[in-house]
């Protein structure tokens, strides 16, 4: 793995964006009941247009902060994980509440890049003000499960999402 760094969309990266948002079939199965959503990049399902995004994403920065995972080298996009300042900004249910989500191209899975933007993500919320962070990810999800535990991630419950058909398991993260 090369090392990635953490940056903020802009809209000089549209057609990059743009490509990794193509990268991620329609079909996958995730830890919401949203098919569309692509975690790290909540919204953008709502937007034809990278651009338009962007701008929600600006009225929305009170509330969340969004970052591309660069692999520097060829500065190609290899992940987006979304910092949730707070929990009640994620989900209608607090119990499903996670202060990240995040996801890694589908071509560069499997590499150890969502352990180091996870990592990043953290040093983020610890400027931010927080010593702790609450994550979620579907019980299936081995990669995910493995990522937030290899970041120091602590067990806490399986939870089960009526709505969405899911077992969630939560984890708490004490920032270092």
């Amino acid at each position: 793995m090369r090392e990635i760094k953490l940056m903020k969309p802009s809209a000089e990266y549209a057609e990059k964006i743009a490509e990794y948002r193509a990268e991620f079939p329609a079909e996958r199965r995730r830890v919401t009941y949203d098919p569309s959503r692509i975690p790290g990049m909540d919204y953008l399902e709502k937007y034809d247009n990278v651009l338009d995004w962007f701008q929600f994403c600006k009225t929305m920065s009170d509330k969340l902060t969004w970052y591309m995972a660069f692999r520097e080298g060829d500065s190609k996009i290899v992940g987006f994980i979304i910092f949730r300042h707070k929990l009640e900004y994620d989900d209608d249910d607090i119990e499903f509440a996670s202060n990240f989500g995040y996801s890694v191209r589908p071509s560069e899975r499997g590499k150890g890049y969502a352990k180091e933007q996870l990592r990043l993500g953290l040093q983020k919320a610890k400027a931010f003000g927080l010593d702790q962070v609450r994550m979620i990810c579907r019980d299936r999800n081995i990669g995910s499960n493995k990522t937030i535990l290899a970041n120091g991630g602590v067990y806490v419950d399986t939870i089960y999402g009526e709505e969405s058909g899911l077992n969630i398991n939560r984890y708490d993260i004490q920032i270092k």
